[in-house]
């Protein structure tokens, strides 16, 4: 009973499943890349809600299958957002392309190309980097109801 509790809570991503987040990271990038493009020609770099308004309208040009593939794809558009709050938008450009050969160019819908293979230790860096980055995260929520319970109670 306590392996299952621990499974469910530690899900781990397939490889195909993966595969299939990369690629559909890559068929929303353009769209994402331009629409960061936009409000930085007219506001400068991006506020936190300018960008997860811009995740938000490149995944909904998105059909995608699977929770798991859906944290995936949201773990990802995070890293970037992360590097881009931290290092600038050709910093996040760079990681995008350098780890998942994403372009501006648009990926064809079907899936018939993949846009980066990944095998063996890469495959197993990219889920840990994921799983850690849902971790923070799950961290941080928890942090911040501490902070706001602690808040209410003084």
């Amino acid at each position: 009973m306590n392996e299952e509790a621990t499974t469910d809570e530690q899900t781990i991503i397939t490889e195909d499943e993966l595969q299939q987040s990369i690629t559909l990271f890559n068929e929303a990038y353009p769209y994402f890349i331009d629409e960061i493009e936009r409000v930085e020609s007219l506001r400068g770099k991006l506020n936190e809600f300018q960008l997860m308004r811009a995740v938000s309208r490149a995944k909904q040009r998105l059909e995608i299958i699977g929770w798991n593939c859906r944290k995936t794809v949201n773990a990802l558009y995070e890293a970037f957002v992360d590097i881009y709050r931290e290092s600038g938008k050709e910093e996040a450009l760079s990681w995008a392309e350098g780890t998942f050969g994403a372009n501006r160019e648009h990926v064809p819908a079907d899936g018939a190309e993949s846009a980066v293979e990944l095998t063996g230790v890469s495959l197993q860096i990219v889920e840990l980097k994921l799983q850690i980055q849902a971790k923070e995260a799950e961290l941080q929520q928890l942090y911040d109801k501490l902070v706001e319970l602690q808040i209410t109670n003084e």
